[in-house]
């Protein structure tokens, strides 16, 4: 209220009562203000002042403009000013109202997203729920729930959508609800099904449930039920309606089971990866604690090697590890983990301190027996020798045993590799462990290009980690390790062993691929001593050599490169001069089966010449072989014929037949790949003719580390390396058997579909698609006729085509590889130019594309040798020779697991009546005269295990194929072919797929 102390007091009021005296009505006026600017609060205050000022300052604008205007004689200036002024005002008045809207409609939208964000989270809440109930209701048949129980489920449901719909008021219409009746039932309690009555269609026009989806008909009464039982008529009908409204909403997409595996263990270690951090770094603090083993005194040393006992006193450490030598032992004295060497141990004195203190460490080994019955033996210090294990090198001293009966027995090898050692000198000055040699021939074979050094430097690395010292010669190690394969292969031997031998290709072998691996060149070096397996899978240089030059001198040789087509090939030669490089071999020749097991090798030292090829399939030609395959037949063939004209001994080798690789023969021409292509050899099922080159992926690896080597150390880890190989593939041929048995009766079946729908396409009989395969084989036979132009085109063509395939098969360093890219950039101009020559000659239906686009095409079917319908009948013989391919493919698999079958039941044969000789012989005679007593001991155990081997294999093998023969499935999904694994550069697995 207004107080009138506050309007007696007030200046203003005072002012305008004295200087307006004569004015009532305005002094009236300003007297109403002041009363209204009395009776509100501050901010009443301010907003009355700026009105106001506002008034005031239009008040004073205005009456400028008007004494501006005024003065303007014209009138009409004068109206379009005033129009301006009025216009202006106007267009600020506007754009200030339409800010002040603009910010209201944008709070009134941030409002509408919050909203519909809650609406959508509660949609999403509802479609869950949904979809919990389509769940169950898909799960629901009368098999497994009660009638009474899925009416009430059903009805629920319904409820429940009911409530979900929009735009449904609280007083909408009621469900009705009517009796039912149940049908009449069978035998086993089951309603009978019933037919809707005619007329009835079931309508869904959207994803809402009205009070009439349920229909509730009264059916006639049977003889076996009552007039008060109930049911819904035709409950399948009513699932069906329910499934209907699930699905028309939109589907969740789920993530797998492996995403959601994946996603959960990286949550899991983002989570842990802290605490691993802490975990770590306390496992470095001691544990304060008392001795594992006495009770009672405090623990100074911990060793890992002994858990769970693991804490040690100064006197339980002592007693127990000295005998335990090889254990990694810790001193915790320090207040941190100090490694101890074995010949290290903590004494304690007076006062609780601790001084460490050396002492003498023996070997651990099976101490030799006395003759006496009664002595007793005892250890004493020996001459030192060091050993060298996985952990790296322990320098130790050899016992010396001496019995009670005054004997001193001393440590002989025999002793010494009973104990599971292997000496590095007939002294044994150095001993290694025979699991370290293990390990390293498996790494050697997993990873082939690792290399000794590193292998020592790691050995030396583990030896500084548990506190000991001492360096390791890789020499003597490299040494003792063949010395000790070479025993293994020897023991392998006499347990029937064959190392490079295919059970599924022995006796009848399918197909022999060779070819040569330019990449294991080795550097000339001093000359050495043979190796262990000189012969066993690489040939013996001499013999090699000494038939190289009988097929020279007896059929005279051209030195010229081959050519296929108008294409070279490098390795199509029939002789070469020897490298005046540093390089002593140039590469390797190897035979390979078709399951990929190497069978023969040689070194190359003259380039890829057809000797060697030819030198392998005489090698080779004791067993009986169909096909010979190599990337050059084409060559290779006419070649063989020509030598068998000159050396008659050599005719048995025509009874194979020529086979040119699938992958080679897209670098070749189009008539030789019709020719010569294995697809279109009859019998040759699916083979690739390329497992040569997965292998030689395998042998590439191990080219690093091989060029350095001694002749002789190379040809020893080459033949342990292809063993191994071999090794790995005989385990799991079986299962490549198996997948290869099962992909094969797939793929006829789609082979089957692609030809009847390119013969419907084309509207071909029968009768036609033979005659038009039949027109394709007579057309390889004809001649074709060729301008210089031509010849060139094509030559260019297959050249650059043949030094792209040889880019990184056949070349081992970066500088022979930009030798190649140049060659192929200047050949590529060449054909640039040759194809503008020839486009400039003819028509545009014979016109070539630019070499890019010529160069993407394999086998590009030229304009001068293809005419007509010629590529379509192509197309066709393709088809025909894929089909007649698999279906071969599918006898010569079972052929193959009969026969490896066969083989391992042979080798159980073999062994079991070699057992039999050696343990009814009693004169030594039996192919074992350089065996003691004690080695044939030794040799039946070995037989037993082998035996045992054998049959668990044979087992194997026999659930497999007794599973895919029938066609049943095989958990094979886990499984990769070797080929696949070790062959990840090549793209010719795909080809035999």
């Amino acid at each position: 209220m207004l107080t009138k102390s506050r309007v007696t007091i007030s200046p203003l009021f005072l002012i305008l009562t004295s200087k307006l005296p004569e004015h009532r009505n305005l002094r009236a006026f300003f007297m109403v203000v002041i009363v209204l600017w009395h009776g509100f609060n501050i901010v009443v205050h301010i907003f009355l002042l700026i009105l106001m000022f506002l008034f005031v300052f239009f008040f004073f604008f205005f009456f400028l403009m008007y004494g501006i205007i005024k003065k303007i004689k014209n009138n009409n200036l004068r109206a379009f000013v005033w129009c301006d002024l009025i216009g202006g005002c106007w267009v600020l008045t506007r754009q200030g109202l339409t800010k002040k809207k603009k910010k209201k409609k944008k709070k009134k939208k941030k409002k509408k997203k919050k909203k519909n964000t809650r609406e959508n989270k509660q949609e999403k809440l509802d479609k869950e729920e949904k979809e919990a109930w389509k769940i169950n209701l898909t799960k629901l048949t009368m098999n497994h729930l009660d009638p009474e129980d899925a009416i009430f489920l059903v009805d629920a449901f319904l409820d429940e959508c009911k409530v979900d719909q929009h735009g449904q008021t609280k007083g909408g219409s009621k469900q009705s609800t009517k009796l039912c009746v149940w049908p009449d039932e069978d035998k086993d309690g089951q309603p009978l099904p019933k037919r809707c009555r005619a007329g009835e269609k079931r309508k869904r026009d959207s994803a809402t449930v009205s009070s009439a989806s349920v229909k509730s008909v009264s059916c006639a009464p049977s003889t076996s039920t009552t007039e008060d039982t109930v049911i819904i008529e035709n409950f399948d009908s009513l699932i069906q309606d329910v499934r209907e409204l699930l699905g028309s909403g939109d589907e969740q997409s789920f993530p797998s089971e492996w995403r959601n595996r994946q996603t959960t263990s990286l949550e899991n270690w983002t989570v842990m990866r802290p605490f691993m951090v802490n975990n770590m770094l306390s496992s470095e603090k001691p544990k304060e604690g008392v001795c594992h083993h006495c009770g009672h005194k405090a623990a100074v040393v911990m060793c890992r090697d002994c858990l769970p006992r693991s804490l040690y006193c100064t006197a339980c450490d002592l007693s127990t590890h000295e005998a335990l030598v090889l254990h990694n032992r810790a001193s915790m004295v320090e207040g941190f983990f100090r490694q101890l060497p074995p010949s290290t141990f903590v004494q304690q004195h007076e006062g609780g301190k601790f001084s460490y203190h050396e002492k003498d460490c023996m070997l651990p080994i099976v101490p030799p027996c006395c003759d006496c019955s009664t002595g007793q033996t005892s250890f004493s210090k020996g001459k030192p020798v060091i050993l060298i294990g996985m952990n790296g090198r322990y320098n130790l001293f050899l016992p010396s045993v001496n019995c009670s009966c005054g004997k001193t027995l001393p440590v002989t090898i025999s002793d010494l590799v009973e104990s599971g050692y292997w000496p590095a000198t007939v002294n044994f000055e150095t001993l290694y462990m025979v699991d370290l040699f293990t390990t390293y021939e498996d790494l050697k074979i997993t990873a082939p290009g690792m290399s000794r050094q590193a292998f020592v430097s790691m050995l030396e690395c583990r030896t500084k980690l548990f506190g000991r010292s001492g360096k390791i010669c890789g020499d003597t190690m490299q040494r003792a390790f063949l010395e000790w394969a070479y025993a293994k292969f020897e023991v392998d031997k006499l347990s029937q062993v064959q190392h490079f031998q295919c059970p599924a290709c022995t006796p009848s072998m399918l197909a022999v691929a060779v070819d040569g691996n330019r990449k294991l060149y080795r550097f000339k070096s001093q000359p050495g001593p043979d190796g262990f397996f000189d012969g066993v899978f690489l040939a013996n240089d001499a013999d090699v050599s000494s038939f190289v030059d009988y097929i020279h001198e007896t059929t005279g040789h051209n030195p010229g490169k081959g050519r296929c087509g108008a294409g070279q090939w490098t390795a199509a030669r029939e002789s070469a001069n020897k490298s005046g490089s540093k390089l002593d071999e140039e590469g390797v020749e190897v035979a390979v089966c078709r399951h990929g097991v190497l069978l023969k090798g040689l070194n190359m030292f003259r380039g890829e010449i057809f000797a060697y090829p030819l030198y392998l399939q005489k090698q080779l030609a004791s067993q009986t072989i169909q096909f010979f395959c190599s990337d050059v037949v084409c060559k290779y063939w006419p070649y063989l014929q020509k030598v068998v004209g000159h050396c008659p001994e050599l005719e048995d080798l025509l009874n194979m037949r020529p086979f040119l690789s699938i992958m080679h023969a897209k670098a070749h021409s189009w008539m030789c790949e019709l020719k010569w292509g294995g697809r279109n050899q009859e019998g040759a099922g699916t083979t690739i003719g390329e497992e040569v080159e997965q292998v030689n992926s395998f042998l590439s690896r191990a080219a690093i580390c091989s060029k350095y080597m001694s002749k002789a150390v190379r040809t020893d880890m080459l033949t342990i390396q292809a063993s191994g190989w071999n090794k790995r593939k005989a385990e799991n041929l079986d299962r490549t058997l198996a997948k290869r048995y099962i992909k094969t009766v797939q793929r006829i079946a789609e082979a089957t579909k692609d030809l009847e729908k390119l013969t419907t396409e084309l509207s071909l009989q029968q009768d036609t698609v033979q005659q038009w395969v039949s027109d394709v084989q007579q057309w390889t036979s004809g001649a074709t006729i060729q301008n210089d132009l031509q010849r060139t085109i094509e030559g260019l063509y297959l050249g650059i085509k043949q030094r792209k395939f040889q880019l990184y098969r056949q070349s081992g360093g970066n500088k022979r590889r930009h030798q190649l890219r140049r060659k192929i950039a200047v050949e590529k101009k060449a054909l640039e130019v040759a194809i503008n020559d020839h486009n400039a000659t003819v028509g545009e239906v014979e016109k070539l594309p630019p070499p890019n686009e010529l160069l993407a095409v394999d086998n590009y079917s030229w304009p001068w040798e293809c005419h007509g319908d010629m590529e379509r009948k192509k197309n066709v013989f393709d088809k025909v020779m894929l089909l007649a391919r698999l279906k071969e493919e599918e006898f010569i698999v079972v052929r193959e697991v009969k026969q490896h079958m066969e083989y391992m039941r042979s080798v159980a044969g073999l062994i079991e009546e070699f057992t039999f000789q050696l343990t009814e012989d009693t004169t030594g005679k039996c192919s074992t005269e350089g065996l003691m007593e004690k080695g044939r001991e030794g040799l039946l155990c070995v037989l037993k295990r082998r035996l045992r081997e054998v049959e668990a294999q044979l087992a194997k093998a026999r659930t497999t194929y007794r599973s895919i023969l029938g066609l049943q499935t095989l958990p094979l999904d886990d499984f990769s072919e070797e080929e696949d694994s070790e062959n990840t550069s090549s793209t010719d697995e795909e080809l035999g797929e």
